[in-house]
C-alpha cells in the first residue's frame, strides 16, 4: 500500500479533490494535471513540487485504466460462489455416495465428486458438459476421482470449451478444482474445490482453504463443530460439506503439483494429482 507522509502542519498538503484534471483533445491515453497548489503560500519551492508530483503519482495511479478504456480483469470464480453458498444456506449436511440435494430446504447430501458435479451443473454448465462428455459417463452418473484427475490432466495438451488447466500449485485461485488418485481400502481418490489462494510453505508445499464433502476432517475444520454437520456412521465423525485446510506439493524445480498432505500434520504423500479451472 502506497502511503503519504505524515502531515506537516509547517507544509501545505492540498487534498486530492483539489486536482482537476484536463484530458488533451483527441486522446484518452494521456492526461495533464493542474498544479492548484496556491502560489501564495510560502514552502520551500522544492517540497511543494514534491508534494504536488507525489500526489499527481496517486491520481494517475488511481484514474489510468479508466482514462486508458481497459475493462477490469475477468473474475473467475462462479464455482467459489456456489460452495459458498451451498455451505452458507445449507441447514444440514451428509458424506454418502448417493447425491441427494434439496436446495430449498438447504439439505446437502453427497461425496465428493458429488458435491464438485452437483457444483459444475449449477455454477459452470458449459463445464459439466464438457466434462461429461469427455469422460464418457452414462447419463444420471458423475465421473469418479479418477477420471476427473484423468480429465484435468489433459487439458494442457488438448483444452476442452469451459476449462482451463491449471498445472502448477502456485497457480492455484478460488473456484479451482483438483482431484487425485490414491487407492485405500476404502477410497479410490478425492476431489475438492479451492476456497482461497494457496500460501507457500516450506518443500515446495502450499497451504490451501479447500471445500470439500467428507468424512475425514482437515485442519481447522468447519465440520468438527457444526450442529448441520451430520454423523457418518462409519468413522463417528461430522461429516459432509464443509471447509477446511490442506497441504499441495509441488516440484520445486517445475511447481508441477506432485502430492499433498490431508492436513497440516499429515504425512505428505506423492500421487497422480491435477487442477483445473473452470472458466464458463
Amino acid at each position: 500500500m502506497l502511503r503519504l507522509p505524515a502531515a506537516n502542519p509547517l507544509i501545505f498538503q492540498p487534498p486530492l479533490s483539489s486536482l482537476r484534471l484536463v484530458p488533451p483533445s483527441g486522446t484518452i491515453r494521456q492526461f495533464h494535471v493542474t498544479n492548484s497548489i496556491p502560489s501564495s503560500l510560502s514552502i520551500f519551492p522544492r517540497t511543494r513540487r514534491r508534494i504536488f508530483r507525489l500526489r499527481c503519482s496517486i491520481l494517475a495511479f488511481a484514474v489510468a485504466g479508466k482514462l486508458a478504456g481497459a475493462e477490469p480483469p475477468p473474475v473467475r470464480v462462479p464455482l467459489f460462489r456456489e460452495a459458498a453458498h451451498e455451505f452458507g444456506t445449507m441447514t444440514s449436511t451428509l458424506y454418502q455416495h448417493q447425491t441427494q440435494v434439496d436446495r430449498a430446504a438447504g439439505s446437502y447430501r453427497y461425496d465428493c465428486v458429488g458435491f464438485v458435479s452437483y457444483a459444475l451443473k449449477q455454477a459452470a454448465p458449459q463445464a459439466w458438459t464438457t466434462t461429461a462428455k469427455v469422460t464418457g459417463i452414462a447419463k444420471g452418473r458423475i465421473p469418479s476421482p479418477l477420471r476427473y484427475r484423468a480429465f484435468f490432466a489433459g487439458l494442457a495438451e488438448k483444452p476442452q470449451p469451459g476449462w482451463q488447466a491449471v498445472t502448477k500449485a502456485s497457480e492455484l485461485r478460488p473456484g479451482d478444482v483438483v482431484a487425485w488418485e490414491h487407492r485405500t481400502e476404502t477410497s479410490v481418490g478425492h476431489a475438492v474445490i479451492v476456497g482461497k489462494t494457496p500460501v507457500p510453505g516450506p518443500d515446495g508445499s502450499w497451504l490451501v482453504e479447500v471445500y470439500d464433502s467428507t468424512s475425514s476432517p482437515h485442519s481447522d475444520d468447519s465440520r468438527t463443530t457444526d450442529p448441520r454437520a451430520q454423523v457418518f456412521d462409519t468413522t463417528g465423525r461430522r461429516s459432509g460439506l464443509g471447509h477446511g485446510l490442506m497441504m499441495f506439493i509441488s516440484d520445486p524445480a517445475t511447481g508441477v503439483l506432485t502430492g499433498l498432505r490431508w492436513s497440516r500434520k499429515a504425512k505428505p504423500i506423492t500421487v497422480p494429482i491435477a487442477a483445473a479451472r473452470p472458466t464458463s
